[in-house]
């Protein structure tokens, strides 16, 4: 069996798809390599248009093609996906897209009619084309077909690796008098960080007696100049600390040092950002479309809307919360629930099942 995984790049930069896709190379191919990468920012519109109407260049892609079972697709707003889906149905190798929030209401409303007319012309036909469609949430795989037509849709959350995240004890937290909360993603609109900001310009001053905020993560140069202009216009800058982002292998580190994460996101698929903090012992507040209501079931959260005033609430009650217990039940929510193994475990079961034609998995979604 060989699975070439395409994404745009593995660069942290991306935001979730890289280290999800991590997760799943570390134990599928922990065994014999199954899984083999191909960044599609590493190939040129220069080449792939020789492919195309080159013989030549195109007989030697075909060969590499020959070699691969199924094409598990990580990128979708992008022509070089579909010259590549193009090429792959000439061969009839199978291939499928995963969600990872890039079909969600709020992206498809995003740069509106350059979205409507992709989808219409490339990407509707490549989802009808492919052998299957991979979501991440039941939420997920609801609000994508509302505007496209998908087939043999299996559902597999996101695992977290725990071979990173290991288990510890939270009783030295009982005596920090300021308690860090952390946003920790990747600096974007879609994040809700201006919801984050206006709600903490209303928080009375002695909040921070006891509290203090950090933004860390990736960014375009636009974005963080955008949420700079956006704390210093509410004079915050000692109230909110904005980080650059850490290297990947700090991660696990960086995490502990923290008491709570927010993430009051407009939209996500299933966001691995999220559950490495709940891995990391950190109750959160969320917004539901963080689609992770199970939160508040396992009393390791607060769910919000994505407005201000709901945040604030939230933040509010903080004072008042158990917070290292929260932290204990974040954690078993993630061993109970989105241990990487298993979940990279129920992948492979897909994969095996589209390479025979079968579907013995119980995550298909029977329509």
């Amino acid at each position: 069996m060989k699975i070439l995984s395409v994404i745009r790049t593995m660069d942290l930069k991306l935001g979730g798809p890289p280290e999800v896709l991590r997760n799943q190379i570390s134990h599928i191919n922990s065994k014999k390599k199954i899984i083999y990468v191909l960044k599609v920012k590493l190939l040129s519109y220069f080449y792939l248009f020789k492919i195309l109407f080159i013989k030549s260049y195109r007989l030697k892609f075909y060969r590499f093609l020959k070699k691969i079972d199924i094409i598990h697709f990580h990128e979708i707003w992008s022509l070089k996906i579909i010259i590549i889906i193009y090429l792959a149905n000439k061969l009839l190798i199978k291939h499928f897209f995963v969600g990872h929030g890039y079909l969600d209401e709020w992206s498809l409303k995003q740069k509106l009619f350059k979205k409507l007319l992709f989808a219409f012309i490339f990407l509707k036909p490549a989802i009808s084309s492919s052998s299957a469609f991979f979501c991440s949430t039941k939420k997920e795989y609801v609000d994508i077909k509302k505007n496209f037509k998908i087939n043999n849709t299996f559902i597999i959350p996101n695992g977290i690796n725990f071979d990173q995240f290991k288990k510890r004890n939270l009783e030295h937290k009982k005596i920090k008098k300021i308690k860090k909360i952390l946003f920790f993603g990747r600096i974007h609109e879609k994040k809700g960080l201006k919801i984050l900001i206006e709600a903490v310009k209303d928080l009375p001053q002695s909040y921070f007696d006891n509290f203090l905020f950090e933004i860390t993560g990736p960014g375009s140069i636009k974005e963080n100049i955008k949420l700079k202009k956006l704390i210093k216009k509410y004079s915050l800058e000692k109230k909110v600390l904005l980080n650059p982002p850490i290297l990947r292998k700090d991660k696990v580190e960086y995490l502990k040092k923290f008491d709570i994460f927010v993430l009051p996101s407009y939209e996500e698929g299933d966001s691995i950002a999220l559950k490495e903090a709940l891995a990391s012992y950190l109750p959160v507040i969320i917004s539901k479309q963080c689609r992770l209501n199970i939160v508040e079931e396992y009393k390791a959260g607060i769910e919000i809307e994505t407005n201000k005033k709901s945040l604030l609430n939230a933040l509010m009650r903080l004072k008042d919360l158990d917070l290292i217990k929260m932290g204990y039940n974040a954690r078993k929510l993630i061993e109970d629930k989105y241990e990487n193994k298993v979940c990279s475990q129920r992948l492979l079961n897909v994969y095996t099942d589209l390479i025979n034609t079968t579907k013995n998995s119980e995550d298909w979604v029977q329509d």
